[in-house]
């Protein structure tokens, strides 16, 4: 290295380190006058530099955008991130650490979700890693569902089931190898060979028998209820698969029955002249009237007959509280004639509002509260879960006058046969009984919607498949309170959050799916009675027939294929009194079982990581299978992170054109001056640092470039801390502690105490805090504190010089420990730093081992020290009238405890070469003993020593000469200058 360079490479360094405890006001011009009458001009001093042991490494200061992708591409092929996975599994003999991947869908390129997702695992895994644990993490993809078959059949229409099944098989393979890829890249730790995929055939196998096992449990069955159904997808669908569109509207209409049957405790109050007796009800669902089944009351309630404008002929009932609400609405004068007790509607008939020949009742229901409408609801039990309830109770049929695409079918009537519900069908019911509606208005409510099409769905009555959840549903409330939620902040989140709630509102869990990019739901009926064929010889026989004739033997072959005749002699049916069942499983069925598969259906993750939806969606499914099957939840704890917004907090989407492509971040965009290629460890610490503690994560430039600095940050330091190693040797005793300084028992004490709050906030899966305290801890007791204060030390003094290698020795331990710590949010920084660590030749980081700071760095009474020399440090700052205090001889007036700690550091009444003087940071220090009763006082003046032209420091005896440590090396060194 060239003179003139490694002169320039001491004064960077320098700068670098000159830390919060250096004072850092302006120098004075007379302060400069004063350094130079006591120094040479800068170029004399050149001739010294090759006797000062500057750091010296090859590990690259920065990077720019194309060395940042050539660095990642070589870190990873060089260090075996790709076999690092399959080397522990074999290698590693501490506890198992399972971590079970949930499968992202396999319906597109990789985005910004995943990302955050798949390199929080990485972080968590990494760091049990690196504690010895041995990693079960088995990568995994949902290949199922509408959300593949709509992307993979875009402008296709009126295709076959097999070609529908061919070309999404497709699209999802490819979408797999788009994602897998990108993870890959990541430096995500796992077998990319060996993950798990929901159309495999051994998955679709185990899901068979599970399924069997869940009827013979009768924890399976098949009714006639109201589901979640999308007429744009004509499909059932789950609760996960809604999205609620807060700005919907709706047309709400209060709607007149006319009584057929006036309950007994109200006729006496009816006048002879009044003709008709009405009920209101109140709905936001206009359409749902064609097939009203009845009217709920609740007999807990007060009930009013009115009049309206005292019109002479019609009278109505309606609930007592809401008699006002409903004056308000009308701007009408509403008037009570009497009121009597909700229990007397029993017995009461009305006619129906859409066929004056059908009579229906007043049915008392629980559900039916004063918070809006009238007080009498509309119940069609086809449409609605709580009028499904009360239908059962009271053994009314079931009636559904809506088809798979959303339209009244013929038993609505010629008017309304063939028009769609959500549209022109919901219309023309409003104009049909346009007599009848005393008020309409528009009501903007938050309303489910189709989460793929983004159309809006209804629910609908239909024959489907079911799980008993209230078989379940207290028996996973039991087994979710051992369980741990992460993050642990906010009062819902430790009672187990969303997840606790959404369980216990669930009524229930429809299974069936009327698509056919799933996995068969394996049932043959009887066509005259619909008693399902299901047995354990069946599921064996379609097993074999998946193993021989691949996923499509559901579709492919013919009936007498798929029932053996086992089968037929065990129900004594033929053939032809068999129909197949056309159904598909629910997607969330599938990846609901994937504990079942992916841990041998024994094991219990000790975490599931997946984002807030998951709360209704894949953490649900998992336990509630798991809890069915085996009574048991199938994770100890769960951890649920946030979704990315842009700048201005919106959710991305492509609609709005705020969609950021994490290859994008990592690898720049088309513009590369506005969208530069910040490289993996920058969108791992952007991940690190946002996604463990917000539910939106901001993404943005003005985001990207803090993180990109604190990364920054990072590799200098740990640049510097490489450096200083350059010439320790290998033989030097890494836990020698004889030789140490105070400041260097001091800052392993504080490195003890900061790996231990590091692994306390990552078992608790804090990461971001993790980065939080490794950015102050390198700012302020690693940069600022200990490398600015003993850079003397590690420059100026004899290389093998007991106090220069007992530094080597805390920088060595420093580094390390650092370098632990940032190893699982930035492993390709990490592994970089092995590759230039001068004692680490050919070693791999994350095949290392554990490396524990030893408890004998824990020495509370070197903090009493250096608390007061800071301290004395601070004051002495605040005095001085220039900023290079180096220049300055101090005078401490102290006593009693005081004056014995700081002889700790100091046992000579006077000298320049004490621990004290390399913490004050000045030529010289004198302690006296004093009588005052302050703690301590400090006088400066001008020191009488000159500006050594080795060290740097006012040591020197006189201009000309090197101080005398100084001469001691050189002498050593036998340099002649």
């Amino acid at each position: 290295m060239a003179v003139c360079t490694k002169w320039c490479e001491f004064k960077f360094y320098t700068r670098l380190l000159k830390g919060t405890y250096q004072n850092s006001r302006t120098v004075s011009s007379s302060a400069r006058v004063t350094s130079c009458a006591h120094g040479e001009p800068e170029r004399k001093h050149k001739k010294y530099t090759n006797t000062v042991a500057l750091p010296r490494t090859d590990f690259p200061l920065r990077l720019d955008s194309r060395k940042r992708i050539d660095r990642d591409n070589y870190v990873h092929e060089k260090c075996e991130f790709s076999t690092l996975y399959d080397w522990q599994r074999k290698h590693v003999q501490g506890p198992e650490f399972i971590l079970h991947d949930g499968p992202p869908f396999a319906n597109g390129k990789p985005h910004i979700g995943h990302a955050i997702n798949k390199i929080l695992k990485d972080i968590i895994i990494r760091q049990k890693l690196l504690q010895g644990y041995q990693i079960h993490y088995v990568p995994g993809w949902d290949c199922h569902g509408l959300p593949i078959e709509l992307k993979a059949l875009v402008g296709e229409t009126n295709l076959s089931a097999v070609t529908i099944r061919k070309k999404a098989e497709q699209f999802a393979r490819e979408a797999i190898a788009d994602q897998k890829e990108a993870f890959r890249s990541w430096g995500v730790m796992a077998d990319w060979d060996k993950c798990y995929f929901t159309f495999d055939k051994q998955y679709v196998k185990n899901l068979l028998r599970q399924f069997h096992r869940l009827y013979e449990m009768d924890l399976v069955y098949r009714d006639v209820k109201p589901v979640f159904w999308s007429p744009s997808s004509r499909t059932a669908l789950a609760e996960a698969e809604l999205e609620y569109n807060p700005a919907h509207c709706s047309m709400a209409i209060t709607v007149r029955l006319l009584m057929q049957r006036v309950p007994d405790a109200i006729c006496s109050f009816i006048p002879p002249h009044i003709a008709s007796v009405f009920a209101l009800i109140w709905t936001t669902t206009p359409w749902t009237l064609p097939v009203n089944q009845a009217v709920c009351f609740n007999p807990d309630l007060s009930y009013s007959l009115v009049s309206i404008d005292g019109h002479s002929g019609e009278m109505y009932i309606v609930a007592s509280e809401l008699v006002e609400m409903l004056q308000q609405k009308l701007c009408r004068r509403v008037e009570i004639v009497t009121t009597f007790p909700g229990s007397s509607l029993g017995g009461a008939r009305y006619i129906h509002p859409c066929r004056s020949e059908q009579v229906q009742p007043f049915l008392p229901a629980a559900h039916v509260t004063t918070t809006k409408g009238t007080g009498l609801v509309h119940s069609a039990p086809a449409h609605g879960p709580e009028d499904y309830l009360v239908a059962l109770e009271h053994s009314i049929r079931i009636e559904c006058f809506v088809d798979e695409a959303g339209c009244y079918t013929e038993d609505a009537g010629p008017a309304l046969q063939g028009l769609s519900v959500l549209s022109e069908g919901n219309e023309a019911v409003m104009t049909l009984m346009s007599e009848n509606i005393l008020h309409s208005e528009q009501l903007v409510h938050s309303y489910p919607y189709d989460w793929r099409t983004k159309q809006p769905v209804i629910l609908r009555a239909c024959c489907q498949w079911f799980i008993d959840t209230n078989a379940i549903k207290q028996k996973a409330i039991e087994a979710l309170k051992t369980v741990k939620i992460f993050p642990e902040h906010g009062g819902s989140a430790k009672s187990g959050g969303g997840l606790l709630a959404q369980l216990e509102r669930r009524p229930y869990w429809c299974i069936s799916r009327q698509r056919v990019w799933g996995v068969p739901l394996p049932v043959f009926y009887h066509k005259t009675s619909g008693t399902p064929i299901l047995t354990e010889s069946l599921i064996n026989h379609l097993c074999y027939l998946l193993d021989e004739h691949g996923r499509d033997f559901w579709w492919t072959l013919p009936l007498d294929r798929l029932v053996p005749e086992e089968v037929l002699s065990e129900h004594a049916v033929s053939l032809d009194e068999l129909e197949k069942g056309q159904d598909i499983l629910d997607i969330w069925f599938d990846s609901g079982f994937s504990w079942s598969s992916v841990l041998n259906g024994q094991k219990v993750a000790d975490l599931y990581l997946e984002g807030l939806d998951q709360f209704n969606g894949w953490f649900q499914s998992s336990l509630m299978t798991s809890v069915a099957l085996r009574g048991q939840a199938p994770y100890r704890a769960v951890f649920v992170h946030g979704f990315a917004v842009d700048a201005e907090g919106r959710k991305m989407s492509k609609s709005q054109g705020n969609v950021v492509d994490p290859l994008d971040i990592t690898h720049g965009g088309q513009d590369k001056k506005s969208e530069p290629a910040y490289g993996i460890d920058t969108l791992r610490w952007w991940v690190a640092c946002h996604a463990t503690e917000h539910s939106n994560i901001p993404v943005s430039r003005n985001v990207l470039e803090a993180s990109a600095e604190a990364v920054h940050k990072i590799r200098i330091v740990l640049r510097f801390l490489l450096g200083t190693l350059h010439d320790l040797p290998s033989d030097v005793d890494v836990n020698s502690e004889e030789n140490l300084y105070i400041l260097d028992r001091y800052l392993l004490h504080l490195l003890l105490d900061f790996n231990q709050n590091v692994s306390q906030c990552y078992e608790n899966y804090q990461i971001k805090r993790v980065c939080t305290m490794l950015i102050n801890f390198i700012t302020n007791e690693v940069s600022a504190l200990y490398c600015h204060l003993t850079k003397d030390r590690l420059y100026c003094a004899a290389v093998n010089a007991p106090e220069r290698r007992a530094c080597q020795l805390v920088m060595n331990h420093i580094l390390e420990t650092l370098t632990r710590t940032v190893a699982p949010v930035l492993p390709h920084l990490a592994e970089e730093v092995y590759l230039y660590h001068p004692c680490k030749a050919g070693v791999r980081l994350f095949k290392s081992g554990v490396v524990k700071p030893s408890p004998k760095w824990y020495q509370p009474e070197v903090e009493d020290i250096m608390n007061l020399a800071l301290e004395v440090k601070q004051t002495l700052n605040k005095m001085s009238p220039v900023t290079n205090t180096q220049q300055l001889a101090a005078t401490v007036f102290s006593s009693g405890e005081t004056l014995t700690l700081l002889k700790m550091l100091q046992e000579e009444v006077q000298t320049c070469w004490s621990q004290l003087t390399e913490i004050l940071q000045v030529s010289s220090v004198t302690l006296v003993e004093s009588g005052s009763h302050l703690k301590f006082n400090v006088e400066l003046a001008e020191t009488s020593r000159h500006l050594c032209g080795r060290c740097r420091r006012f040591t020197a005896h006189s201009a000309n000469e090197p101080c005398d440590r100084c001469q001691q090396v050189l002498d050593k060194l036998r340099v002649t200058i």
